[in-house]
């Protein structure tokens, strides 16, 4: 595996790729690599004839400077973790290489920015595009694979790259979980035990709500999720939310299969943790 940390070695290196008519595939992390980072590397791998690894804690994601200070960061042990699966190349630029100037560009990518995650983490849909916008502009990929852990972001990504016509086609991949249900995150290093047992409860609601569908209206779904999770006091819940799983507005009545999605976010321990599932 090669390990890249200029943006110029790695134009040249993939300039070479395109010239032997070999595809691109790319994966964008933020490092401390789980089974559900490896499952998206693993299918590029299986997709592409190059598949890139990129690690790097984006600053601009982040409106809590605290959270990105804590942020786990493991590159060694995940430089193994992606040599051990045959990744191609691991692209760990410094912040200076992404944002050699301090980055100014607003991005108006409609509504799914402002709600939901938006609406408690204001200035993080916009890190998130900047990053991503200037991650391809770099590898400029065939294919790019998300987790839908992060299902907001995705929606986001694919606005964005539909408005700047970036060329790429994006797979959105489902989530991993651990054995209790819990949806894999780097954050979830962070949790204390007893807190990672009681996370658990995040996928329990969520199934419950699943399980309602159909037996309740779809205006009180998210009510059934919400209550579960208030029978536990140490979950401080941000929002549940049951909503069009295409612009994540809210919704009376399914119309067709894949039309609706649950999504919640806490904090448990003081880790935020965000979570979301199909309904139909």
């Amino acid at each position: 595996m090669q390990i890249i940390n200029s943006k110029k070695q790695l134009t040249e290196v993939l300039t070479d790729a395109r010239n032997h008519k070999q595809e691109i595939g790319f994966v964008p992390t933020m490092g401390a690599l789980h089974a559900g980072h490896i499952s998206l590397i693993t299918r590029s791998i299986g997709e592409n004839d190059i598949t890139v690894c990129s690690i790097f804690v984006n600053p601009t994601q982040f409106n809590d400077p605290k959270d990105f200070e804590r942020y786990p960061r493991t590159i060694v042990r995940d430089t193994e973790m992606l040599v051990n699966i045959g990744c191609d190349i691991l692209f760990a630029p410094l912040t200076n290489e992404i944002y050699p100037l301090p980055e100014t560009l607003i991005f108006d990518l409609g509504d799914i920015t402002t709600m939901l995650e938006g609406a408690y983490r204001p200035g993080h849909f916009n890190g998130v595009a900047s990053v991503v916008k200037k991650l391809f502009e770099i590898v400029i990929p065939d294919r790019a694979y998300f987790g839908l852990k992060d299902y907001q972001q995705f929606l986001v990504i694919k606005a964005l790259t539909s408005q700047y016509a970036l060329n790429v086609q994006l797979t959105g991949c489902d989530i991993m979980r651990e054995e209790n249900g819990l949806a894999m995150s780097s954050r979830n290093v962070l949790l204390k035990h007893q807190d990672k047992l009681l996370a658990a409860e995040l996928n329990k609601s969520l199934l419950k709500v699943k399980s309602a569908f159909g037996k309740t209206p779809v205006n009180n779904l998210a009510k059934i999720g919400l209550e579960h999770l208030q029978n536990f006091p140490e979950i401080d819940v941000e929002y549940f939310a049951v909503v069009d799983a295409e612009n994540l507005m809210s919704v009376e009545t399914p119309t067709f299969p894949g039309y609706i999605r649950a999504l919640l976010a806490t904090k448990i321990g003081g880790v935020r943790l965000i979570d979301n599932m199909q309904i139909i």
